[in-house]
C-alpha cells in the first residue's frame, strides 16, 4: 500500500490511474480503513485531548473519538467475511453509535451513519461524504463553525467539485483526497474562527480527529488502487491487502506545531492544557454530562424523534446531540447527550421519550471532576438523584433504573466502554455486576479493581473516603492503596434500610460514641421534616457526628442509613 496523506498524493493517483471497479464501499477497503483510522486516532489520541478546549476543557475529545471508531472496527472486524461493504459500513455505523463517548464521539457516529446510509443507495464516493457531513450537522441542535462539522462540510464539498472534474471522471482516490485536503485546511483555519481556540493558540480537536479518519481513508483507497491496478495487469481479481505499516503516515505532526500568537506575534504553545478555556466561562455548558441509547419503535419518522428530542433537551442545556434512527427493522435506535446542570429534568426528558421503548448505557459524569489520571471510578446505581452527586465526586455514573422507565441491564460492554471513557491506566469498579475480568479484557488499562458493593451507602462511603484524592485524581507518582483505602472505610460501616417512619428510632438504636458519620439516603416520597429529625437523634446519641443527607430519587418512602465508626 502507497504512503499517502492529504497534502501529498502520489503522482500516479489521478482519475485516469485509477480502476472502474473499485469503489469506497469495497469490502476490503472499508475493513482496512477502519483499522487503520483506529489505530490513527489511538496513536493520536493524547495529542488530540491536550488541545481539547470546545466546547469544554475536558481533555477527552481524542481519547473519545478513539473509543467510538473502536467499537465500529470491532464489529467489522466480527463480521462475516462475505459480508457486503455497505454491510460492513452499518455494522460500522451500528456499533459506533452504541458505543459513542462524548459530544464528539457521538457526531462521529453519526457521519459514519451517513456515510452507511449513502452506500446502501448506491451513491459514490462524493455522494457518501456529503450525505456523512448532512447527516453530522443535522444531529447538532446548535452547530458551531471551526468544528469537527465545519471540517466535514469542507470535505464533502470538495469531494463534489473532485467528482465534477475532469469532464466528470474523477476516480475514488482523487475524490478522497481532495476531501481529506479540504478538512485539514479547514482544522488549520478553526483556531480563526472559534475565540476559544484562538484565545488558547490551538486547534480544534474534533477536527483534527477527522482528519485522521480521512487520511486513513486515502491510505486505504490508494491502496485498493494499486492492487487493482496490479490486478489487472497480470489478471487477477483486485483485492485490499492488509498492510498496517502505511498507516504510520497517517498522523498529525504538521497541524500540531506551534502557531503565532494573534495577540503577540510570538510563537504560542500548539497543546493547550486541559484548563485553557475555565469550564462555565466561555464555553457556556452545563456541569453535568447526560448520555443514554434510547431504542423504540418507530410510530412516526425517526427524524421527528431525534428532533423531539434535540429540542427538549435544548431546554435543560447545552451541547446537545442526538444521532441514530430507524434500523429498518420497525425499531429505531438513538443516541443522545446533553451537557446539563438540571440532571433531574435531563433524565424525566429521558425517561418520558422511553415510555413505548427502553434506555440504556445511561451514564453522568462532571466534566470537572473527570479528568485524566492514574485511577478512574465507575459507579453503578438505580438513584438518579444521587447520581450528580456520586459524579462531582469524580465517579462516571452508570444509572440502572429509577426512572420510571425501563432501563436494560447492564453488560460487561457497558461496563468497558464507561470504564474506558475515564482515561484512567486503572479504574475501580463500585457496584457493577460483571467482574473485572469480564470489563479487563475489554479496556487498555493496567488494572480494574471491583469492590462489592451492596448498597448505594457504600458507593457513597467509598468515594468520601477517596475524597482527598479525587476529583483530582492520582498521579502516577503518588503510592496510594487505593482498594486498602476503600477496605478500611467500608469495615468500619454498618448499613440499615427502614421506612421513613421507622428511621429515626434505627438510627437511635445504631449510633453511639463511637460513631462519626452517618449516611442518610432518602427515597423521594419520605416526609419534608424528616432531615431535622435525624439530625437530632444524631445529635442525642453521638454530639460530634457528622449527618449526610442525600435523596436518590426513587419512588418510595425508603430510608437507607450508614453508620460509620471511628477506627481502633
Amino acid at each position: 500500500m502507497t504512503d499517502v496523506d492529504s497534502s501529498s498524493r502520489p503522482a500516479d493517483s489521478g482519475p485516469g490511474s485509477f480502476p472502474d471497479g473499485v469503489r469506497l464501499e469495497d469490502p476490503g477497503l472499508v475493513r482496512v480503513w477502519t483499522r487503520g483510522a483506529t489505530a490513527a486516532l489511538r496513536r493520536e489520541r493524547a495529542a488530540i485531548d491536550r488541545v481539547n478546549v470546545f466546547p469544554v476543557a475536558d481533555a477527552d475529545t481524542g481519547t473519545n473519538l478513539y473509543l467510538t471508531l473502536r467499537e465500529g472496527d470491532r464489529a467489522v472486524a466480527a463480521a462475516p467475511a462475505e459480508a457486503t461493504g455497505a454491510e460492513l459500513l452499518t455494522a460500522l455505523a451500528r456499533a459506533a453509535l452504541l458505543g459513542a463517548r462524548g459530544n464528539s464521539g457521538v457526531i462521529l457516529s453519526e457521519w459514519l451513519r451517513g456515510l452507511a446510509v449513502a452506500a446502501r443507495r448506491g451513491g459514490g464516493a462524493a455522494d457518501l461524504l456529503t450525505r456523512a457531513a448532512t447527516s453530522a450537522r443535522s444531529a447538532v441542535a446548535q452547530p458551531a463553525e471551526g468544528t469537527i462539522l465545519t471540517a466535514a462540510d469542507a470535505a464533502a464539498a470538495a469531494a463534489r467539485a473532485a467528482e465534477g472534474s475532469v469532464d466528470g471522471d474523477a476516480g475514488p482516490l482523487a475524490v478522497v483526497s481532495a476531501a481529506a485536503a479540504a478538512a485539514r485546511s479547514a482544522a488549520r483555519a478553526s483556531r480563526d474562527e472559534l475565540h476559544q481556540l484562538r484565545t488558547a493558540g490551538v486547534l480544534d480537536a474534533g477536527a483534527l480527529g477527522l482528519v485522521l479518519v480521512l487520511d486513513a481513508l486515502v491510505v486505504a483507497t490508494a491502496g485498493a488502487a494499486a492492487e487493482a491496478t496490479a490486478g489487472a495487469m497480470s489478471g487477477v481479481a483486485a483485492g485490499v491487502s492488509e498492510a498496517d505499516g502505511s498507516m504510520d503516515s497517517v498522523n498529525l505532526d504538521q497541524l500540531l506545531e506551534p502557531a503565532p500568537s494573534p495577540m503577540s506575534g510570538t510563537p504560542a504553545v500548539g497543546p493547550a492544557a486541559p484548563d485553557a478555556v475555565p469550564h462555565g466561562a466561555e464555553a457556556g455548558a452545563g456541569a453535568l454530562e447526560l448520555m443514554f441509547v434510547l431504542t423504540g419503535p418507530v410510530a412516526a419518522t425517526a427524524d421527528t424523534v431525534a428532533a423531539g428530542l434535540r429540542t427538549a433537551l435544548g431546554e435543560v442545556g447545552d451541547s446537545v446531540v442526538v444521532v441514530g434512527g430507524d434500523a429498518g427493522t420497525g425499531t429505531g435506535v438513538w443516541q443522545a447527550h446533553v451537557h446539563t446542570d438540571h440532571l433531574d429534568r435531563a433524565l424525566a426528558i429521558a425517561a418520558e421519550v422511553s415510555r413505548t421503548g427502553s434506555l440504556a448505557q445511561v451514564h453522568v459524569r462532571h466534566l470537572e471532576a473527570v479528568a485524566q489520571h492514574e485511577w478512574g471510578v465507575v459507579a453503578a446505581t438505580s438513584a438518579p438523584a444521587l447520581a450528580g452527586a456520586l459524579a462531582h465526586a469524580g465517579a462516571v455514573v452508570l444509572l440502572t433504573g429509577g426512572l420510571g422507565s425501563t432501563v436494560e441491564a447492564l453488560t460487561a460492554d457497558d461496563v468497558g466502554r464507561v470504564a474506558a471513557s475515564t482515561g484512567a491506566r486503572r479504574v475501580l469498579l463500585l457496584g457493577v455486576p460483571d467482574g473485572p475480568a469480564d470489563v479487563q479484557k475489554y479496556l487498555d488499562v493496567d488494572e480494574v479493581i471491583a469492590v462489592p458493593t451492596p448498597t448505594d451507602v457504600h458507593a457513597v462511603v467509598a468515594l468520601a473516603a477517596l475524597g482527598t484524592l479525587l476529583p483530582i485524581g492520582l498521579p502516577d507518582e503518588l503510592d496510594v492503596d487505593v482498594r486498602g483505602t476503600v477496605d478500611e472505610a467500608l469495615a468500619g460501616l454498618t448499613v440499615t434500610s427502614v421506612r421513613s417512619d421507622a428511621a429515626v428510632e434505627a438510627l437511635r438504636a445504631a449510633a453511639g460514641p463511637a460513631t462519626i458519620v452517618v449516611t442518610a439516603l432518602l427515597d423521594a416520597q419520605v416526609p419534608d421534616g424528616l432531615p431535622d429529625l435525624l439530625a437530632a437523634a444524631l445529635t442525642e446519641r453521638a454530639p460530634e457526628a457528622e449527618l449526610v443527607v442525600l435523596a436518590t430519587g426513587r419512588p418510595g418512602d425508603g430510608v437507607c442509613l450508614g453508620m460509620e465508626e471511628e477506627h481502633a
